[in-house]
C-alpha cells in the first residue's frame, strides 16, 4: 500500500481540524494508518468529520448514524472493495448530509447502500453483484451522481422518494429473474424526482416506473439493450419522459394503466415496439421520433384520450395501431418507408371514434379518417389511407390509396367508385351493408384485392382484381352479396372465394389463372353462373350443394378446361367437388352473350 507522508499522518493522527468543526480519519486495511476497519472509524468519528478509506477489501456492514463523508483519499491508486459476501447491507446511512464517494461496494444480499436519510450525496460508486445498487427509502433531497450499478435486481431504487436528483448513473446488466424482472432505475410509489443523463443497458426494464409514482421526470437518459426501455404502470400519472434514447429494446416506452404521462421528443431505434398504450388515459406523446421498428404506437385496451402529435416514424411494419379504443387524437404525424401505416379496428362501433387528420401522412401523402359522416364526397384525392367507419351514404371516386388500404367498418349505402387501391393491402369491408362497390382496381397488393367480412346485400362489380398475394375477392361470413362482372386474374389465392357466405350471387365475372378460381367453403344456397374460368390451377371447389347454373335458359359457366358442345351444353355437365355440378355448362368463352351455339 502507498503510505502517506509522515507529516500528513501526524496531521490526521492528531485529529487537526480540516475546518472549524470537521476532523479527519484514515483507515487502511493492512497499512500504517489509524484505523483498520471502516466501522471503527465511524465509531469515533462526528457530525461532519471525513473518513479517507485506502485501497484495499474490507468485509463489512457500515451504518452511518452520523453527517460523515466516505471516501478514499485524493490521488491514491487502486479500488476500495466493501465486499459483502452474503450479507444484508453494504452502507446503511440513517443520518442526513452523508456524502459517500469512490467506493466498489460488491456481494450484499441487500442494497449496496441503503438511504432512509436525507439531502446525502453519493457519487462515483461502482456497485457489483448487490441484490439493490442504492436504495432510497422514504426520503428527499438526496443527490446520486456517476455512480455504476452492474448485475442484481435493480441498479437504483426510489420507494416512496420525492425531489431527488439522479444524474449521469450507469446501470448495466440489472435483469432480475424470470418472475421478478429487473430494472436499471425503479421507481415505486415515487414523486418530483429528477432522473437524467444516465444509461441503462442490458436490464429487463431501463427504468420502471410504478405504484401511483407521480410528477417525476426523464430527461436525456439512454437505454440500450433492454426489454422495456421505459415501463410505466399501476396508476402512475403526470411523469414526464422527454428526450431519451432507446435502442434495441423490445418495447421501448409502455405504459400500462397509467394516464395523464408526457412522452416527449425522444428517439427510439431499432426496437420491436415503439410506445405501447395498455388501458392508458389522456397520455401527451408528442415530437418523438422512431425508427426501424415493427411497430411504432400501439394503442389498446380501452386507452382513451391520448394526443399523438407530430411525430416521425421512419421504417416499420407497422406504423400506428388503434384497438378498442377511442377518443384519440393524431395530428401531423410522419410515417415514411413503412408497410401498413394505420390500423383501427375493434369490437364496438366506439372504438372507431377517434380523430384522425389530414395533416398525419404516410410517405407525403395524407391519411383520410372519416367517423360518423353522412352524404359526404371525396373525389379525385390521392391518398395513403381511406377509412370509412359509421358512415352513411358517403362516397369515395376517382382516389387512389398508395400506402395502406380503404377501410369500411359500420357502414351503409356508401360507393366506393373508380378508385385505384393497389399495391397496398387492398380494400376491407367489415360490418357494413347495402354498399356498392364498383370499377375499382385492386392489383399487386400484400394481402387481397376486396374482402368482406360479416357484411350482407352489398354489390360488387366491375372491378379488376389481379396479382394480389392471397384472394382477389373474398366474402367471410358474407351473405346475400352480389359479385358481377368483376374481372380477377393472377391472385396467388382464390380469384373469388367464400367462406361461410350464405345466398351468394356470383356472375359473369372473368376468373383467369389464380391459384383457385372459384371457391365455396362452408356456404349454402349460392348460385355460380355465366363466369368464365380460365386456366386456374384449380378451376373450382364446393364442399357444398351450391347451384352452378340457372338451369337450360341461363345456363352455368364457361371452362376452359372442359369441351362440350351448345351454348349453354346440355349433355355434359362439369362437375365441381363430390356434391354438385355445372349441368349446364358453355361451350364458348362469353357463351352467353354469343347466343345458342347447335349442340
Amino acid at each position: 500500500m502507498l503510505r502517506l507522508t509522515l507529516a500528513v499522518f501526524i496531521a490526521l493522527s492528531a485529529g487537526l481540524f480540516a475546518g472549524a468543526d470537521a476532523r479527519m480519519y484514515i483507515v487502511d486495511d493492512d497499512g500504517f494508518a489509524q484505523y483498520h476497519s471502516i466501522g471503527e472509524a465511524v465509531a469515533i468519528a462526528a457530525d461532519g468529520d471525513t473518513i479517507y478509506v485506502k485501497p484495499g477489501t474490507y468485509r463489512e456492514q457500515i451504518v452511518l448514524n452520523k453527517s460523515l463523508t466516505l471516501m478514499p483519499p485524493r490521488g491514491e491508486e487502486g479500488a476500495v472493495n466493501l465486499v459483502g459476501d452474503g450479507s444484508d447491507i453494504g452502507i446503511e446511512v440513517l443520518a442526513d448530509g452523508c456524502k459517500i464517494e469512490g467506493l466498489t461496494i460488491s456481494d450484499f444480499a441487500g442494497p449496496g447502500i441503503y438511504v432512509e436519510s436525507r439531502s446525502n450525496e453519493i457519487r462515483k460508486n461502482v456497485l457489483v453483484d448487490n441484490v439493490h445498487g442504492i436504495f432510497l427509502n422514504a426520503t428527499s433531497g438526496n443527490i446520486l451522481e456517476m455512480n455504476r450499478e452492474e448485475g442484481g435486481y435493480c441498479g437504483i431504487v426510489l420507494l416512496s422518494s420525492s425531489e431527488n436528483a439522479i444524474r449521469s448513473n450507469v446501470a448495466e446488466g440489472c435483469m432480475g429473474s424470470e418472475r421478478t424482472p429487473g430494472a436499471g432505475i425503479l421507481l415505486n410509489a415515487a414523486a418530483r424526482n429528477s432522473i437524467s443523463e444516465s444509461e441503462a443497458k442490458g436490464c429487463a426494464q431501463g427504468v420502471h416506473i410504478v405504484s401511483e409514482s407521480r410528477e417525476n421526470e426523464l430527461d436525456g437518459n439512454e437505454i440500450v439493450d433492454c426489454r422495456h426501455g421505459v415501463l410505466i404502470e399501476i396508476s402512475s400519472e403526470e411523469n414526464l419522459i422527454r428526450g431519451c434514447a432507446i435502442e434495441n429494446a423490445t418495447t421501448a416506452i409502455a405504459l400500462y394503466a397509467a394516464a395523464k404521462n408526457q412522452i416527449q421528443n425522444n428517439a427510439i431505434v431499432n426496437s420491436t415496439n415503439g410506445i405501447a398504450l395498455f388501458s392508458s388515459a389522456e397520455n401527451s406523446i408528442v415530437q418523438n421520433r422512431l425508427e426501424k421498428v415493427d411497430a411504432g404506437f400501439m394503442i389498446s385496451e380501452a386507452s382513451s384520450g391520448n394526443v399523438l402529435a407530430d411525430n416521425e416514424i421512419e421504417g416499420f411494419n407497422s406504423g400506428i395501431v388503434i384497438t378498442d379504443s377511442p377518443a384519440n387524437r393524431l395530428e401531423r404525424n410522419l410515417l415514411n418507408d413503412g408497410r401498413l401505416g394505420l390500423s383501427v379496428d375493434g369490437s364496438t362501433e366506439e372504438s372507431f371514434d377517434n380523430q384522425i387528420l389530414e395533416s398525419n401522412q404516410i410517405d407525403g401523402r395524407p391519411i383520410l379518417y372519416l367517423y360518423g359522416r353522412s352524404d359526404e364526397v371525396v373525389s379525385g384525392r390521392e391518398l395513403s389511407h381511406v377509412t370509412l367507419a359509421s358512415c352513411d351514404n358517403c362516397t369515395v371516386e376517382g382516389c387512389s390509396v398508395s400506402n395502406d388500404a380503404l377501410f369500411v367498418y359500420l357502414s351503409r349505402g356508401c360507393s366506393i367508385l373508380d378508385s385505384v387501391v393497389s399495391d397496398c393491402y387492398g380494400m376491407l369491408v367489415r360490418w357494413s351493408d347495402e354498399n356498392e362497390i364498383r370499377g375499382n382496381r385492386a392489383c399487386d397488393n400484400r394481402y387481397g384485392g376486396i374482402m368482406l367480412v360479416e357484411s350482407s346485400k352489398n354489390l360488387i362489380g366491375e372491378n379488376t382484381l389481379c396479382r394480389n398475394d392471397r384472394d382477389g375477392l373474398l366474402l367471410r361470413g358474407s351473405s346475400s352479396n352480389k359479385l358481377i362482372s368483376n374481372a380477377a386474374e393472377a391472385n396467388q389465392g382464390a380469384g373469388i372465394a367464400l367462406l361461410s357466405s350464405n345466398e351468394t350471387e356470383i356472375t359473369e365475372n372473368s376468373v383467369v389463372r389464380n391459384g383457385v378460381g372459384i371457391s365455396v367453403s362452408r356456404s349454402s344456397g349460392c348460385i355460380v353462373y355465366r363466369n368464365n374460368l380460365i386456366e386456374n390451377e384449380i378451376q373450382a371447389e364446393d364442399d357444398g350443394e351450391n347451384l352452378w347454373d340457372w338451369g337450360a335458359l341461363k345456363g352455368g359457366n364457361y371452362w376452359s378446361d372442359h369441351s362440350c358442345r351448345g351454348n349453354p351444353c346440355q349433355d355434359r355437365p362439369r362437375a365441381i367437388g363430390n356434391a354438385t355440378a355445372d349441368y349446364y355448362p358453355f361451350a364458348e368463352r362469353d357463351g352467353w352473350a354469343r347466343g345458342p351455339k347447335p349442340t
